[in-house]
């Protein structure tokens, strides 16, 4: 079953609930941990922007690209098993919604180093879900990001003399992206647990799709995705 874009539409559907899910995590590692647990670019800067005003979170920032390597690194591994592309996506996502939710569970008890176990679980996690994503090859839509995404609409639009191709797809995973921060950040000023595990939940949502039978319904999606 695939799409006139040819991507398998669960697919489609499952990285857009991942995107939403990175939005939440991101927004609440960013606010609450200072460093961004998935986005690498921006941790990145942010800690040249740190080196460069003598600020200490420099140490996080390794942390975190540290262990989303390592994340990368298995993910690797896993998405190279004889699996066909859907199951594969569909494990490793459901090891990423576990990890992250033993991270909520984590946080909730508060062990000392509460706030470096919890970046490093998440950045390797991360890792782990765009091996995931990356695996999907779906366009523009191997890492969860927005640049990505606002280019594809803009150079393939009508104005720029193609045929909007994607169009939908892309909308739907920017406005899952902005959603999910609105609602990590949200969320997290109330229970940053309780908002680790809603993104938990829709990081599994994603992984228990791709391990569902076909049914008539799940066919449905076929719609969603096109163009």
């Amino acid at each position: 079953m695939s799409t006139r874009i040819g991507h398998d539409p669960r697919l489609v559907i499952s990285i857009i609930l991942v995107t939403m899910a990175m939005g939440m995590l991101d927004a609440i590692s960013l606010v609450h941990l200072k460093i961004f647990a998935g986005y690498m670019t921006a941790t990145v800067l942010l800690m040249a922007v740190h080196i460069a005003t003598s600020e200490t979170i420099v140490l996080s920032g390794f942390e975190a690209i540290g262990l989303y390597l390592v994340g990368a690194l298995t993910g690797g591994r896993l998405v190279r098993r004889d699996r066909t592309v859907r199951l594969a996506v569909g494990d490793i996502l459901l090891i990423v919604g576990s990890i992250v939710a033993l991270t909520a569970l984590e946080w909730a008890a508060q062990p000392p180093g509460c706030i470096y176990i919890t970046l490093g679980m998440l950045a390797f996690a991360m890792g782990l879900q765009t091996s995931a994503t990356r695996h999907a090859k779906v366009a523009d839509m191997s890492l969860p990001a927005a640049t990505m995404l606002l280019h594809g609409l803009a150079h393939n639009s009508t104005f720029a003399g193609g045929t909007n191709p994607g169009t939908r797809r892309r909308l739907a995973a920017i406005s899952s992206l902005f959603v999910g921060a609105v609602i990590g950040t949200l969320t997290s000023s109330h229970s940053i647990s309780i908002a680790i595990a809603m993104a938990a939940a829709t990081i599994l949502t994603a992984g228990a799709l791709l391990h569902m039978r076909d049914h008539k319904l799940l066919a449905r999606l076929d719609q969603i995705t096109v163009h």
